[in-house]
């Protein structure tokens, strides 16, 4: 097989969910976050409604999944941080304020990352071993960087399509790949002046079915990233409970965290 898999199992799954709030507005457009109502309660709807209806859907079907979380969300919706805690899901890093590293220089990088961890212990007791960068952005200095701080994995590069490893001078870190295909954004998300319109969720079925099988046929890792107040619309809660039902129709599909799929590379392959 192309990659080895626990207990026998052909390609792993993990529905992960990076839990942004209102950082990225606050980071992106301060200047029109101070005055927008409208766009940040756009964002609140991920805590206050996005929040609960995945983990009542995660709940069903007895999954645990990731949660990726910047410092300034868990600080100011511990509450919400503290559910997706409680009720046994993994909580990884996300920056401070959602801060996309290519505008940050390695001192200021530095002192996000500190800030990010320190707001995690100190709300919701939890240190991560596991991080994703806002937007996708890692400088060639991250992967040390996070090495230094003891992480375990980084979920933010596309280089391959199972878990492979990241080089830098402090060691090897476990990359778990994503990809824009699987990223809810794109498809849902209403920007103005975008060419592309909304998606409709049967749209968005297809294609991230059409990737799993491929991906199951490859034995590879299916990792989906949703934003609660992206994918937490009814409509398309309903159409993440429709691809599980798919997923899970076939044999040896593995659904787990991104800490538990870090562990097993990192076993398999005997580097840390």
């Amino acid at each position: 097989m192309r990659y080895q898999w626990p207990e026998g199992y052909r390609c792993a799954v993990a529905v992960t969910f990076d839990f942004d709030a209102e950082s990225a507005f606050l980071f992106r457009e301060p200047q029109k976050a101070a005055t927008s109502l409208a766009g940040l309660e756009e964002r609140r709807f991920g805590p206050r409604v996005g929040v609960p209806r995945i983990l009542k859907l995660m709940d069903r079907y007895d999954l645990k999944t990731t949660f990726y979380v910047p410092g300034w969300v868990a600080a100011n919706h511990t509450e919400a941080v503290k559910s997706i805690r409680d009720a046994g899901h993994e909580i990884g890093a996300h920056g401070n304020v959602h801060e996309a590293l290519d505008h940050l220089d390695p001192a200021a990088e530095k002192d996000v990352l500190a800030e990010s961890l320190r707001l995690l212990e100190t709300t919701v007791g939890v240190r991560p071993v596991g991080y994703r960068s806002p937007s996708w952005e890692l400088n060639m200095g991250t992967p040390t960087l996070l090495k230094e701080h003891g992480f375990l994995y980084d979920s933010s590069l596309m280089g391959n399509d199972i878990p492979y490893w990241v080089d830098t001078p402090k060691g090897p870190l476990a990359e778990l790949p994503i990809q824009w295909l699987m990223d809810d954004a794109p498809f849902y998300r209403h920007v103005y002046g975008a060419t592309n319109a909304i998606a409709e969720p049967d749209r968005v079925l297809r294609m991230w079915s059409q990737e799993f099988k491929a991906m199951y046929e490859e034995n590879g890792c299916f990792i989906v990233t949703c934003h609660p107040w992206i994918s937490g619309r009814a409509s398309r809660i309903a159409m993440l409970e429709t691809l599980i039902q798919y997923m899970r129709s076939l044999p040896g599909v593995w659904f787990t965290t991104l800490e538990e799929m870090a562990r097993w590379h990192v076993s398999q392959q005997g580097q840390v």
